[in-house]
């Protein structure tokens, strides 16, 4: 059985439920000719449609044969790294809703660098969690005047 006509599929419907997630939850742009904050989310969604028709139309094509199976077990490290990733997102989720963007942010980049991908230049972690976090900043509040996350702080009263 070939993985990649089920992943295509997959892909697609994974793309159409982010596109109708983004139209329902992301606003539009306040004028004509504005990309908003739902320009972005939308762009990448359907590079993800493009991506998923494009690997079930090359699954289906004639002519292609199944090779043999010659990959290799996700060892230890990997398996740690996707939960680790996994788990880093639902952190983060659930930081952005209780702290804010300016906060949480920064904390994802540390623990990712620090914790997953296991860098120890402290330095440099913190330079790169502090600039990430004000580019975006700019670039989202700033420049696009799209609402970031501000946090419910009450709960840390």
């Amino acid at each position: 059985m070939r993985l990649d006509r089920w992943l295509g599929p997959c892909i697609t419907l994974l793309a159409l439920v982010w596109l109708a997630l983004v139209y329902t939850y992301i606003p539009g742009a306040r004028g004509e000719g504005e990309p908003g904050p739902r320009a972005f989310p939308v762009v990448l969604g359907a590079a993800l449609a493009a991506l998923g028709i494009l690997v079930t139309v090359s699954a289906f094509t004639p002519g292609r044969e199944a090779k043999p199976d010659t990959t290799k077990p996700a060892t230890r490290r990997e398996a740690t790294v996707v939960a680790g990733t996994f788990g880093l997102l639902v952190l983060y989720a659930f930081l952005l809703e209780k702290t804010g963007f300016l906060i949480s942010t920064p904390i994802a980049i540390i623990l990712t660098m620090g914790g997953i991908l296991r860098m120890r230049n402290w330095p440099f972690i913190l330079l790169m969690a502090g600039s990430i976090t004000l580019a975006c900043w700019l670039f989202f509040a700033v420049l696009l005047e799209a609402p970031m996350p501000h946090g419910a702080w009450l709960w840390l009263l």
